[in-house]
């Protein structure tokens, strides 16, 4: 799924050649940095192997020692990829120590792993894969699998719509790779941010390039690990995380004002165009809107509502399912999906979804109405 850019728009082709999105004078893949931010905890141990038995060839380990010079000496190999150690004189924050991996990095490509999570195996081949696919795309990005102390995971992510991620931050740093020409454009991790530096450094991927995302879950996620406040559980203050995000919602309001007036008056005219029964021009009005906001949630699911009335199930389903996709706790969303859902008879799955509706919003009369008019009549 492509993303918005409100800048210049990355093409690997025009930084690798045209073909096969690389130059003539090599067929060799791609290279790949893995940037480990390291604290030198009991489990980095565990998140090296998980690279060591990755199987992209072409990769290369940078472990930035954050913790300062008290770093143990780590080898000269991971598995069969080489590793570097970058020293500090200090501890690093987690923006500087980012930052010490982009400027240490070799890649093409660059990628991260915090000392305390692991990759599933597939996980760099299956993204770096999915990228020779996307040719415009400098950012790709998948789920996370997050596991908790007390057993229970959750899956993390969604497919890209900038206007959402202006709101809030869907993706992991590990589950994504970009291409390093991003970094050389200028994309830094602001180190005035004690927390969210992933956040707002997606948010700058985001000005230049496209992102493309894989519904794979191949990395693991200690959400409850490491002590930042940002994560899950109790690594989560609550506070703290609302004070560095209003942080992050002024730095990026202006961008993000700018993008909602280009996109609100042509879904107002989608609107009117759909109330006066014109619905080819209302949808092409989305349509519209969806080209300056790819992704667009209000937009999809003002597609699907157009094309619901249309009569093109198929593709009011297809729409409306993306829209919940990237706007998952919209219990109108859902409850819209429930009401295609019924129209193409598929009672169960409009039932599922009107019990999702109400487990976001449990006072949601139209959710409640649908279901009961759901449910088998009680014998």
């Amino acid at each position: 799924m492509a993303g918005a850019p409100a800048g210049g728009v990355f093409d690997e082709r025009r930084v690798f050649g045209a073909r096969g999105g690389r130059s003539a004078v090599s067929a060799a893949p791609p290279t790949l940095s893995v940037i480990v931010r390291s604290m030198a905890r009991p489990t980095l141990a565990a998140a090296l192997a998980s690279i060591a038995a990755q199987d992209y060839p072409a990769t290369e380990v940078v472990v930035v020692a954050a913790c300062g010079p008290a770093h143990p000496p780590l080898p000269e190999r991971c598995g069969t990829f080489p590793l570097r150690l970058v020293p500090s004189a200090g501890r690093l924050p987690r923006p500087a120590a980012a930052n010490a991996g982009l400027d240490a990095a070799r890649g093409e490509w660059l990628g991260f792993l915090d000392d305390d999570d692991v990759f599933l195996p597939g996980h760099l081949s299956a993204l770096m894969a999915a990228r020779a696919a996307a040719p415009t795309a400098g950012v790709v990005h998948s789920y996370a699998r997050g596991v908790f102390r007390d057993g229970h995971s959750e899956r993390f992510g969604q497919p890209h719509a900038l206007i959402q991620l202006y709101e809030r931050n869907y993706v992991h740093l590990s589950t994504a790779v970009f291409a390093r020409a991003l970094v050389l454009a200028g994309c830094r991790f602001d180190e005035t941010l004690p927390i969210h530096e992933d956040w707002d450094f997606f948010l700058q991927l985001a000005q230049r390039t496209r992102f493309h995302f894989v519904p794979q879950q191949s990395f693991e996620w200690h959400a409850d690990a490491g002590d930042s406040g940002a994560g899950g559980g109790s690594n989560r203050d609550d506070a703290r995380f609302a004070q560095v995000r209003d942080r992050v919602y002024a730095k990026w309001a202006a961008a993000r004002d700018a993008l909602l007036e280009r996109v609100g008056p042509l879904l107002e005219e989608a609107g009117a165009l759909a109330q006066s029964g014109q619905i080819e021009s209302a949808a092409a009005k989305c349509r519209a809107a969806l080209t300056v906001s790819p992704n667009d949630p209000w937009a999809l699911n003002l597609l699907a509502m157009i094309q619901r009335s249309a009569g093109d199930l198929r593709g009011a389903r297809a729409a409306q399912e993306l829209a919940v996709a990237i706007r998952p706790l919209d219990a109108g969303f859902v409850y819209n999906l429930a009401l295609v859902c019924r129209a193409q008879g598929d009672a169960p799955q409009a039932l599922r979804c009107c019990d999702r509706a109400l487990a976001l919003a449990p006072e949601f009369a139209p959710a409640q109405r649908l279901r009961a008019a759901l449910l088998p009549p009680a014998s």
